[in-house]
């Protein structure tokens, strides 16, 4: 099966709010209130939610992982400036998801790339990410060559959570060899 990244168009929203919901519930379950993971994830308010985000590109865009160029979509990543206080990073990986039976299999590391990629072609040459402490893939930044810059906390449903901060100082790294 060809998987191919390129831009999020419109039409994909019901496909990254599949792969948002499916993987936030194989991956959060011990992290996040279930609460959340079964009522808060409905499907059609998260399709209406990214046909809005999608639509209305203020700041954030998004890349795909689709099968073949106009099929399903089974990962996706979103980027923007870095919103890390405690950081020089010029740019942030917000979220890299991917449905659980595509992991493993180079995806992740390929919609990184692809993020790496648009950030040098806009003059930005680092990059971080802020994850969960507790995710249990929160070690794939470590392998595709991101140090631990930091750690903080981010509030979700009314609590504060520990994360970890992920930095890239030369994004040439993660897009080349390294990444793929």
């Amino acid at each position: 099966m060809s998987v191919v990244v390129r831009e999020a168009e419109l039409s994909d929203a019901h496909g990254v709010a599949r792969v948002e919901i499916e993987a936030w519930r194989d991956t959060y379950p011990a992290l996040l209130p279930s609460a959340h993971l079964v009522g808060g994830l409905d499907m059609a308010r998260r399709t209406v939610f990214w046909r809005h985000r999608l639509s209305h590109r203020s700041g954030l865009r998004t890349v795909v992982g689709a099968v073949n160029s106009r099929g399903p979509v089974v990962g996706y990543a979103t980027w923007g400036p870095c919103r890390v206080d405690t950081l020089a990073s010029g740019g942030q990986l917000f979220e890299l998801y991917l449905l659980p039976d595509h992991q493993g299999r180079g995806l992740g590391r390929r919609l990184c790339a692809a993020v790496g990629e648009r950030f040098l072609k806009a003059g930005v040459s680092s990059m971080c990410v802020e994850v969960l402490e507790g995710n249990p893939n929160r070690f794939f930044y470590e392998a595709i060559g991101g140090r631990l810059a930091a750690r903080a906390g981010h509030r979700f449903a009314g609590t504060i959570l520990p994360t970890l901060i992920y930095a890239w100082d030369d994004l040439e790294l993660l897009v080349g060899e390294r990444a793929r």
